[in-house]
């Protein structure tokens, strides 16, 4: 009786061991099967991811209210009631800013190029420049209206650094190495449309 009991006790100290070895083996190639994070640069993402990357919510982040404002501020451009903005009302008539400032605005807008800002052209152009103009503004640190490669690393937006100088490259079109921000919204309001603008490579 007493060998039979440690035959049993020896199985079961087999099987003890065989189960705990194989956990440690199935978390091992469990570990082996888990893709680390690459980063493969800034040609690895969508335009729309890299905004989104720097706190971007574009539609979502917009409120009813905000909503009706713009739409209330479009119908004061729209003396025709036609429903869109022509150049001479938008441009040439319009009352705020400059009329160089109104131009790129309305180049901007006019996303299918018909010489025409319709309202929904308008209230996305307001909804991705307004919360560029946001971001933009948290990430100036010392608020003097220029935006450094170094502000822009220390947001900690971006974990890559070799990433965020990439996208900061993209965005210093004039490559001095500061943003101000009618530039940064030259490429920020492409990346939010989806639209890949040419880019240049970090330095």
């Amino acid at each position: 009786m007493k060998f039979i009991s440690k035959i049993k006790l020896g199985v079961l100290t087999s099987l003890i061991t065989l189960f705990f070895v194989g956990c440690n083996t199935t978390n091992k190639i469990a570990q082996t099967n888990v893709k680390k994070p690459s980063s493969k640069g800034i040609a690895s993402l969508k335009p729309k991811e890299i905004v989104i990357l720097l706190g971007a919510k574009i539609w979502e982040g917009v409120s009813e209210r905000q909503l009706e404002n713009y739409h209330r501020i479009f119908s004061f451009g729209d003396t025709d009631n036609d429903g869109r903005h022509s150049r001479k009302e938008y441009i040439d008539n319009g009352r705020f800013m400059t009329p160089q400032a109104r131009q790129e605005i309305f180049k901007a807008s006019d996303t299918n190029n018909d010489g025409f800002v319709t309202l929904d052209e308008y209230v996305e152009n307001r909804i991705i420049t307004d919360e560029a103009k946001k971001i933009f503004n948290e990430m100036d640190a010392n608020q003097n209206g220029i935006l450094t490669a170094l502000e822009l690393l220390k947001t900690g937006k971006i974990k890559d650094n070799q990433l965020a100088k990439e996208i900061f490259s993209a965005l210093d079109t004039n490559n001095n190495k500061e943003l101000i921000i009618p530039e940064y919204l030259r490429i920020w309001g492409k990346w939010a449309r989806n639209v890949t603008p040419q880019v240049q490579a970090a330095k």
